[in-house]
């Protein structure tokens, strides 16, 4: 490989940020939720600024429900929670084995599930990153079984499988915005304002289109009464036509969600783009 060229392959798709702790802030409405982590959690997390589904299939006696699903032009947040049908408590080490995520038109996704406090649900949480929108695609959820870590018994055999067909919410804005930092060049193209974040795709023209950009631009959302919040790069990934910046955590890396109905305008760098 030529080291003179920075950055990633455009292949290897996704170079994904960190995502720590449970401290979620709601942006427009000023309110900071921490999450409860207990049969509350899906409603405290996304209340407001969910996409409701409600899908359930049975599998030995275990419901696998397709809570919500967030997109934003390529990106997306799913939540899938299993619960037993009889209400019962799950035991502590009760994981799901082998949760994955089945699109047909290419993604790259991280995967995390937790126990509730009260032991009651078991919750999937799949942050996606796409080649292509997701508006109107089947996607599929599945995992193999439920079983207990602590002593390799078997919970609850599967397959699971749940699918819905997602739908994208976002606000998108065509932009053309030219961006030069530490010999890199790209042009950047749209954003996407949505629930999970500030999406904002580009192409590079400094002739390394093969790897996704090192530099990152500063992103910061204006409110409808003047707050600016400062967010930060979750993750640069590739695209249909080139790549893409979600921006969606604060500084110390926890997940923030937006209220789109309140932001007024997005600042990238120095330059404003206004929300209408």
């Amino acid at each position: 490989m030529d080291k003179k060229k920075t950055g990633k392959k455009a292949f290897m798709n996704m170079r994904k940020g960190i995502v720590t702790g449970v401290a979620i802030m709601v942006i427009g409405t000023s309110t900071t939720v921490l999450a409860s982590q207990d049969t509350g959690y899906i409603n405290e997390l996304f209340g407001g600024v969910k996409n409701k589904h409600d899908q359930v299939v049975v599998e030995s006696g275990v419901k696998m429900k397709i809570e919500e699903s967030l997109s934003g032009g390529k990106s997306s947040l799913i939540i899938v929670s299993f619960e037993k049908e009889d209400k019962t408590k799950f035991p502590e080490g009760a994981t799901i084995e082998n949760l994955e995520l089945d699109i047909k038109h290419g993604a790259s996704y991280m995967v995390e599930q937790q126990l509730t406090e009260d032991r009651k649900q078991i919750i999937g949480t799949f942050d996606v990153d796409t080649f292509s929108t997701l508006e109107g695609k089947s996607v599929t959820i599945k995992a193999e079984a439920i079983v207990n870590t602590d002593t390799d018994e078997i919970i609850a055999n599967g397959p699971f499988k749940n699918k819905f067909t997602a739908h994208d919410r976002s606000k998108k804005i065509d932009i053309n915005v030219m961006l030069k930092q530490q010999k890199e060049e790209v042009v950047l193209k749209a954003l996407n304002v949505s629930a999970v974040g500030i999406e904002i795709e580009g192409e590079r023209i400094d002739g390394q289109e093969s790897y996704l950009p090192e530099i990152s631009p500063i992103v910061k959302v204006i409110t409808d009464d003047n707050q600016i919040i400062e967010l930060s790069n979750g993750s640069t990934s590739t695209t249909d036509i080139g790549f893409k910046w979600m921006y969606s955590l604060d500084s110390n890396g926890n997940r923030m969600f937006l209220d789109k109905s309140t932001i007024k305008s997005i600042m990238v760098n120095n330059q404003v783009m206004s929300i209408d």
